[in-house]
């Protein structure tokens, strides 16, 4: 008796620790993003000035973390951001510390905040710090793939712009593969 309830502790253990390894996980997010301005040649019912609203900005991001628990994630991002209108480049890359502070089954609801520089391959992109303050929603479904929206607020620390920022607030649409 003594072996079969020793037996079941060891077991019992084991799929305790099963169950939390599940729960731990990397993960790559894909991501594109755009900022939106009003359109200063729009004129109300005249044709031919184009849209109200129209995109300032692309923003391309990678990233890879890794899932901690049910809350918390860490992640590396890299990422492409171009400027329309300033005709700025950049290759941001950060950190990302991740909190879901809403987590269904279904869905999680997130906060996130990230930090980290721009790289300058050449001249025709900018260098400085970047800072990254964000709000989502990740849908998960059956099968490893999931959607992802997102609201962004960017500020882009470069010494040769105006006031030395580039702010921005973006929405984004992607998908991460667990």
């Amino acid at each position: 008796m003594q072996k079969l309830l020793l037996s079941l502790l060891f077991l019992n253990f084991y799929l305790v620790s099963e169950a939390q390894i599940k729960e731990k996980k990397p993960f790559f997010i894909g991501n594109i993003g755009t900022t939106f301005g009003i359109n200063q040649q729009f004129k109300l019912g005249e044709d031919g000035n184009g849209p109200f609203i129209t995109p300032k900005s692309i923003l391309l991001r990678a990233e890879v973390g890794y899932q901690f628990d049910q809350r918390w994630s860490g992640s590396v991002s890299m990422g492409y951001d171009h400027h329309f209108k300033y005709a700025i480049n950049s290759i941001p890359y950060f950190g990302t510390l991740r909190y879901n502070f809403i987590a269904k089954s279904s869905s999680a609801y997130f906060v996130d905040a990230s930090f980290g520089r721009m790289w300058r391959p050449s001249e025709s992109f900018s260098s400085g710090n970047y800072y990254k303050v964000g709000l989502g929603l990740m849908s998960f479904s059956s099968s490893r793939w999931n959607g992802l929206i997102r609201i962004d607020f960017h500020r882009k620390k470069i010494a040769e712009f105006r006031n030395g920022n580039l702010d921005s607030i973006s929405l984004g649409i992607g998908f991460s593969f667990f």
